[in-house]
């Protein structure tokens, strides 16, 4: 079986948004939860690791943001995303980010084939600003340290917003293929001009109320390119918010879909990566009940997938 790790501890849950308690659509008890699915589901193969950041993980920050936004956010408290200043906020920031930094270092030394950060995916974070309840942006920085180490990495995004920001972040190398499969209609409004091949750029901007067959013939022209990209890594923001209950999109998917998509993902990964799959948790608004659900059934069912190979 492949070993999956986990990067979680609580100050996860310091990552309160709202005025009062944890009224804010990000709730972060959403990564507790899954965390706990996945060890229960899975109770022979779980390690989870606390993410620990460091000041060398504000360091790595230099690699995907400006250093005056660094700045802002970690000394000043200073963010798009809460109001007033709030450096306690800032630092769970950092702890998200450093949560895939240790996946990413698991993998790297071999003991990983699956790693997953529930709070990780924060794929609206720009260079020098915030988006979308997204802070600093750990998976263009995963994409850019595994191709540092001369990995081939090919990003694949379901969720029910483009992942815009990883893309940008990312568009300068045609060898860090990014795919994002999104609601056309919603925040942030990008990502609507289909595929650009020469920029590794791939985008899937659906139509409302597109359900599970279309995600899944978005799935399979996936595998199709990645049996021409042939990636060393795969990268995965694993949205839960496109499905068909969640509050903050109009598609459609339902379980059958994640299912399908999570296991071609692991195919990817078997195929071509040596089961090495980094996965983030991005969005899902509900926290209680179908977000952490659909995360650890998608992670459960890539690490099945991948088991068979690895």
């Amino acid at each position: 079986m492949a070993n999956l790790y986990i990067a979680y501890d609580d100050v996860y849950l310091d990552w309160n948004l709202g005025s009062f308690g944890y009224t804010h659509p990000t709730n972060p008890i959403r990564a507790l939860h899954a965390t706990r699915l996945l060890a229960e589901a899975l109770p022979n193969n779980v390690t989870v690791i606390k993410p620990k950041a460091t000041e060398g993980d504000r360091d790595r920050l230099h690699l995907v943001h400006a250093s005056s936004y660094i700045s802002d956010v970690l000394d000043l408290g200073i963010s798009n995303e809460w109001h007033p200043a709030n450096t306690k906020l800032g630092r769970t920031a950092l702890e998200m980010f450093a949560g895939t930094v240790r996946c990413a270092e698991k993998i790297l030394s071999g003991e990983a084939q699956v790693a997953f950060n529930p709070q990780g995916a924060k794929h609206h974070a720009a260079y020098d600003s915030s988006s979308g309840f997204c802070v600093f942006n750990d998976m263009a920085w995963a994409a850019l340290h595994f191709n540092a180490k001369g990995a081939k990495v090919m990003y694949i995004d379901w969720d029910a917003h483009h992942g815009d920001g990883v893309e940008n972040l990312l568009a300068d190398d045609p060898d860090l293929v990014t795919c994002s499969i999104h609601d056309a209609t919603i925040f942030p409004g990008t990502g609507l001009d289909g595929h650009t091949p020469e920029l590794g750029i791939y985008n899937w901007a659906l139509d409302p109320a597109s359900g599970d067959d279309v995600f899944i013939r978005a799935m399979g022209e996936i595998e199709q390119l990645a049996d021409t990209i042939k990636p060393d890594v795969v990268l995965l923001a694993t949205g839960a918010d496109a499905h068909k209950t969640d509050p903050l999109s109009t598609l459609q998917f339902d379980y059958p879909g994640y299912d399908y998509a999570a296991r071609a993902v692991g195919r990817i990964a078997s195929s071509y990566a040596d089961g090495r799959l980094l996965i983030g948790g991005a969005g899902g608004y509900q926290p209680c009940d179908h977000t952490p659900l659909i995360w650890s059934k998608v992670v459960s069912a890539a690490h099945d997938e991948i088991s068979i190979f690895v």
